[in-house]
């Protein structure tokens, strides 16, 4: 591990937008302690394995909250995050994506300090934008998954072959690489359990 970078949920309201971060912290808070007792105390550590122009390095994303301060932000935020972990709640099959959406958040401001949202877009990759200027946006793609760990995070980047039945998926590093439109691109992957995330700059 290369080194360790702490990060408090609550930050997120000064590094960030508050209408694009605000929907977000109920599911990280529902998603990111996952079921096992032993894995809900914070720090919740994520291993970021990270791939850009320097090479790839391992970075430890401690994530942290404070719940009254947290809940001070976001009023009925606990009860909203209790209704997403026992699926009483209509956005029950959204969970993953959002807090993905979340904890993307959390690495832009942690591991990009000084980059802000400006724009997400709806239906169409990047999610993210840092600018808006056409044909050079810039920004970053994102996604979440349950379980599966680093292999499973890798065939959402790199898609997957053929199966008996079943045609092939384009991996979402390939889509984006085909892009004339992006000046700058990243991928931001992430999996509650095994708690691991992939970052990789694909542009420029």
């Amino acid at each position: 591990m290369s080194h360790i970078v702490s990060y408090a949920l609550e930050r997120l309201f000064v590094d960030q937008d508050r209408d694009w971060v605000i929907d977000t912290i109920a599911p990280v808070l529902a998603w990111v302690p996952g079921k096992s007792r032993k894995r809900r105390d914070p720090p919740f550590r994520f291993e970021v394995r990270q791939r850009g122009q320097g090479g790839m390095s391992t970075v430890a994303v401690d994530l942290t909250w404070d719940e009254s301060a947290v809940e001070q932000l976001v009023p009925g935020v606990k009860e909203h995050a209790r209704r997403l972990r026992t699926k009483t709640s209509a956005q029950r099959e959204h969970v993953t994506e959002l807090a993905a959406y979340g904890l993307t958040f959390v690495a832009i401001s942690s591991l990009m300090p000084g980059r802000r949202v400006v724009h997400m877009q709806l239906g169409v990759a990047p999610d993210i934008l840092f600018d808006v200027t056409p044909m050079a946006l810039r920004g970053v793609e994102s996604a979440g998954r349950a379980s599966g760990g680093a292999g499973e995070l890798a065939r959402v980047r790199d898609g997957s072959g053929p199966r008996a039945g079943k045609a092939g998926k384009i991996g979402k590093a390939r889509q984006l690489l085909a892009r004339v439109d992006l000046a700058e691109v990243h991928l931001s992957l992430w999996c509650a359990s095994p708690r691991i995330s992939i970052m990789e700059q694909l542009k420029p």
